[in-house]
């Protein structure tokens, strides 16, 4: 396929789509020649401009429904003038198999389903459900299509511009080259998925007295309540970038920080893809599928006593796998990049 164009129809979630970025780079070391464009919905769309394996990023609007089924409907049809040659299905969507086909691309490959089977051109069979990790799994569906790859390193365009707002931030800050710079992430896309709030405000104020650490808060605007009510249980400080980044600057600014310490969730994703440590802390999801791969720098902490976990509950009383993980025990694995 050299010198075709191909379409790379991703996942839905920015976690997923930096797993995702090991399998884009497989797709253009196969086709060094190709003009490769990939489709994600709106909030994925910044993270992935500027991708050096890309070509052009396609944003799309998801909706749910009929009215989203007749959105894909008249994409197929934009589809169908852009004359892409191949279509490589990430998401397991009925639609967007059915969208590819409505719009004539020759070769379309993604994984085998009961309802989509008919679509694809080359189907191919997926690993059993939970297990192997989130990147694996979509290398493995390149692997059945004859694609190798060359590792699991995660990869995100950083531009000037992200460079010079992470920087701007910092300097109006008032840090110093010297800092130790910490980043904290106490969000996470469900509730159960969160390390206690009073544990991060403890965890931060010993880093300050413990290491000197400058604790940075970060995440999206929606979770600028919940720093805010952490920032005022603690003695110290803290730096509060919740909110201030797109995704892609806060990549730039993880990038200048010595460690990021984050639940389950994007940024921590993130964080490896720019190549900062990460103390993970994981609870009611399995860090063997999302958690990080072998060769990131850093520590996972699993709370997996006296609990069935993972378990991917939504509501639970108790939380203890959450609850388990403590404050020393942080601070224990923090101190190999802190001293």
């Amino acid at each position: 396929m050299s010198g075709k164009r191909i379409l790379i129809i991703g996942p839905n979630w920015l976690g997923d789509l930096v797993f995702l970025t090991p399998a884009i780079r497989a797709i253009r070391r196969a086709f060094p020649d190709g003009f490769i464009a990939v489709q994600v919905p709106i909030r994925g769309a910044d993270l992935l401009k500027g991708h050096p394996h890309l070509d052009e990023v396609i944003p799309f609007e998801e909706s749910r429904g009929l009215r989203g089924f007749l959105k894909w409907c008249a994409w197929a049809g934009s589809l169908r003038k852009r004359r892409f040659d191949a279509v490589f299905l990430f998401h397991r969507s009925f639609t967007r198999a059915a969208a590819a086909w409505l719009a004539g691309i020759p070769t379309r490959i993604g994984y085998r389903t009961w309802k989509r089977s008919g679509l694809l051109t080359q189907g191919v069979d997926a690993p059993p459900p939970d297990s192997v990790h989130k990147a694996v799994w979509f290398l493995k569906m390149l692997e059945g299509a004859g694609i190798p790859s060359d590792g699991f390193r995660y990869e995100v365009g950083l531009l000037a511009e992200d460079r010079q707002m992470a920087g701007d931030l910092l300097k109006n800050w008032g840090a110093r080259s010297e800092d130790r710079l910490v980043a904290l992430h106490p969000g996470a896309n469900w509730r159960l998925k969160r390390w206690p709030a009073g544990n991060f405000a403890r965890l931060a104020d010993a880093l300050a007295a413990r290491y000197r650490a400058r604790v940075i808060f970060i995440g999206e605007g929606g979770d600028l309540p919940l720093v805010e009510r952490i920032a005022r249980e603690m003695q110290t400080r803290p730096w509060i970038a919740t909110g201030k980044t797109t995704f892609r600057q806060l990549g730039a600014l993880l990038a200048q920080t010595r460690l990021l310490i984050s639940n389950d969730s994007g940024p921590l994703h993130l964080g490896m893809a720019v190549g900062t440590p990460v103390i993970a802390l994981f609870g009611p999801t399995d860090p063997k599928l999302t958690g990080p791969l072998n060769g990131v720098e850093g520590a996972t902490l699993f709370g997996s006593i006296g609990c069935p976990v993972p378990c991917y509950q939504l509501r639970c009383p108790v939380n203890l796998c959450m609850h388990q993980i403590t404050v020393d025990q942080v601070l224990r694995a923090a101190a190999t990049y802190l001293q």
